[in-house]
């Protein structure tokens, strides 16, 4: 039986990255001059066919050049220039949160409605992400999508049963995806290499395979050279046929064969596993602005929303939240993420005072106290709260115990004093324990007229307990957490590595043991310093709480080292059997194989008898030992923008990324229920908004006698 020609599938096109070895402004020039060169390109070879992704290029194009916007409106309605990707950009397809990528989905969808009158584009489009999350075809699930094409990792980074494959998510979903054999570009320098490679891997049995061609960045994509070079050799091969194609008809094609496809769950993973953690600071103003728009945009007019989304969606563009691109590319783009919190927080100052307006004096004039959660969420744990107090309470003197909160119905909230945050001319600073119901608004009253009532429960403390991390009789810990420094001979991508070395250069050592410094009902907090011989610090604030299943830390970071990775030691205090991750769309269950992996809030360690889940939004990327040793990466100093093979010949002469301070906020839960975990996640990424009215109180409250002596009783123990 005579076998069948092998189709290949021509794809003309041009990878563009908008930011990367230059800032956006090169991109924005290189946006107009790929839609020139595609449209050049339709007109001037009536046989070709050219694939442009990302609505952000299509936006650029017609905000600035309309001319050749409305001739790309004439290919796309003539069915040669074909829309892919759907999304605003290529995002990095690990790090933002689901509704950033719901977001992608749904701004691009909007504007290749609007402007080329397209329902919905049929084919996802991530050439260039490195390594995509597992809930990935969730997100194109939802939003119509049919197909996915990706390339990394590749197969000599992963081994799929097969190029094109079913592959689905861990709650189910699925979409048909391929991936790019050898490369998504290419140019008339390597062609005939490139294509031979893509002939020698094709699946014959599929009899489909893709050729990926045109120049990348700012060579505008496919020239003139490569097509003719193509149109001269399509007969030196008698068994292939070249067809000048695109994705959406290679899709078509492959489904007609009526091949079974295998099925591919969860995450497709490693490819430059550097990029979890470099650069941190776009990783955390990225989630901050996430987490601020997830809590304020029903704030947010609806005509209006998808313009403040914008920057976060170009913020999560794969070189940018990867940290792979150069160090002046990235200030306008904290300013853009900035500005979007800004507007935010200008709308909720608004939201919380307006409405309050209308409320008159109280009538025992006390003061009026609100916190409002916007969380679509419930909030359960601790507030802080510095309100303000009339003069005659003084801080310093502890008459500020002469006042207290209630409710509206008059019942008492015990609060704990603890430290404020101002070093001068403070103010009082209140923990209070609060349950507020998701967008709901807790309104107390601040009462001057109030007998203090001695507080008698505040945790135990001794030393031991303070140095491992035990609360009472459990240990959280198999032994006192630790601060490794490791050597990182990696690029800024950390190409060619799944893992970093478990060889320590050095460890930060405690400069003394951890110091009590206060104490309450319902919270106590100790501090201790480490460092090391390189001048590197880190400051420890460890909290325990009473509504916290754990205990909780802050870290204050301040670092200068380059080329090394900071790694935060953690044992748990048994043999763990099953490791969970948090990724973006939900759990996901992972090997003990001390590879470095994405995690999006938490690790949760489980045995029969113990769990541990170590929570934090600031923490972006880690590993898990064999023995159930976690490795948190806190930073990662790689040069700006390095790509082996080049060799820098000092740090000196370029900039190390992840210099300076650096804070995080970290949990540790003992057998947490899965809500005192969402519960921990929701109070790190949702704080309550805190606000007061003082309308009607009187500026110097009337004592009683026995307030008095009480005032002056206290103020001469002091």
């Amino acid at each position: 039986m005579k076998q069948k020609k092998l189709v290949v599938h021509v794809v003309l096109n041009s990878h563009l990255d908008p930011v990367w070895r230059w800032g956006r402004g090169a991109g924005i020039d290189e946006a107009i001059a790929t839609a020139r060169t595609a449209c050049d390109v339709l007109d001037d070879f009536p046989e070709t066919h050219v694939t442009r992704g990302e609505s952000w290029v299509y936006e650029t194009v017609c905000e600035l050049d309309p001319k050749t916007f409305k001739r790309m409106q004439k290919h796309v309605a003539a069915g040669r220039l074909h829309i892919v990707g759907g999304w605003y950009v290529q995002p990095d397809c690990n790090l933002p949160s689901p509704e950033t990528f719901r977001m992608h989905a749904r701004v691009a969808g909007e504007f290749f409605r609007k402007h080329f009158g397209i329902r919905q584009v049929a084919t996802g489009y991530n050439v260039d992400s490195f390594g995509h999350g597992a809930y990935l075809p969730q997100f194109y699930s939802e939003a119509g999508f049919q197909n996915y094409i990706m390339m990394r990792p590749g197969p000599h980074e992963k081994t799929l049963p097969r190029e094109v494959f079913q592959w689905r998510s861990p709650n189910n979903f699925q979409i048909l995806t391929a991936r790019i054999p050898v490369a998504y570009n290419c140019g008339i320098y390597n062609i005939e290499q490139r294509l031979n490679g893509i002939l020698e891997l094709a699946d014959r049995n599929l009899g489909h395979t893709l050729f990926f061609c045109g120049l990348g960045d700012h060579g505008a994509g496919p020239t003139r050279l490569e097509i003719e070079y193509l149109l001269q050799h399509w007969n030196d091969y008698p068994d292939v046929e070249f067809r000048f194609s695109h994705p959406d008809a290679f899709f078509d094609a492959v489904r007609a064969t009526r091949v079974k496809f295998p099925v591919v769950t969860g995450e497709l993973q490693h490819h430059a596993i550097g990029c979890y953690s470099a650069i941190a600071r776009i990783k955390r103003e990225l989630r901050l602005t996430e987490d601020r728009l997830l809590q304020a945009q029903h704030l947010v007019p609806e005509a209006e929303r998808n313009d403040l989304w914008k920057p976060v969606l170009f913020a999560t563009f794969h070189d940018v939240l990867a940290g792979s691109s150069v160090e002046s590319a990235y200030p306008e783009l904290y300013d853009e993420l900035a500005g979007v919190r800004a507007h935010l927080q200008t709308l909720v100052n608004k939201a919380v005072r307006i409405p309050r307006q209308s409320l008159g004096p109280d009538k025992k004039k006390r003061q009026f106290l609100f916190l409002d959660n916007f969380s679509d969420k419930p909030f359960r744990g601790l507030a802080e709260i510095e309100p303000w107090v009339n003069y005659g309470c003084n801080v310093q003197d502890g008459t500020i115990d002469f006042v207290r909160i209630t409710t509206s119905a008059g019942k008492e909230i015990p609060y704990q004093r603890i430290i404020h945050e101002a070093a001068s001319y403070p103010r009082p600073r209140l923990a209070i324990p609060v349950a507020i119901p998701a967008h709901g608004r807790l309104p107390l009253f601040l009462d001057y007229n109030h007998i203090p009532v001695k507080q008698t429960s505040e945790f135990p403390v001794d030393a031991d307990e303070l140095a491992s991390f035990r609360l009472g009789r459990r240990n959280f810990l198999g032994a006192p957490i630790r601060f490794d420094v490791l050597s990182d001979e990696t690029d800024t991508w950390s190409h060619g590595v799944n893992g970093y070395p478990t060889k320590v250069r050095r460890t930060l050592k405690p400069v003394g043991p951890f110091q009590l410094y206060q104490t309450g009902p319902f919270l106590e907090e100790a501090i201790a310093r480490y460092t090391d011989t390189h001048g590197n610090t880190i400051d420890i604030v460890r909290r325990r709480e009473s509504t916290l299943p754990g205990i909780r830390l802050r870290l204050r970071v301040r670092w200068n080292g380059a080329r090394e990775i900071l790694k935060m030691i953690i044992q748990p205090s048994f043999q763990p059997t099953r490791r969970i991750d948090g990724v973006s769309g939900g759990p996901l269950e992972r090997k003990f194989d001390g590879e470095e992996y994405p995690i999006f809030n938490y690790i949760w360690l489980q045995s029969k008898s113990a769990s541990l889940a170590t929570v934090s939004k600031d923490i972006f990327s880690a590993d898990v030992q064999p023995d159930g040793t976690i490795r948190l990466t806190l930073l990662r100093t790689p040069i700006y923008c390095h790509h082996d093979p080049f060799v820098p010949p000092t740090v000196q002469h370029y900039p190390v990324t992840n210099q300076g301070e650096s804070t995080f906020d970290i949990a540790f839960l003992l057998n947490p229920t899965q809500q005192q975990l969402d519960d921990e996640i929701t109070r790190q990424a949702n704080p309550l908004v805190f606000s007061e009215s003082t309308l009607g109180v009187h500026r110097f409250p009337e004592w009683t006698e026995e307030q008095k002596k009480l005032a002056e009783s206290v103020k001469s123990k002091k």
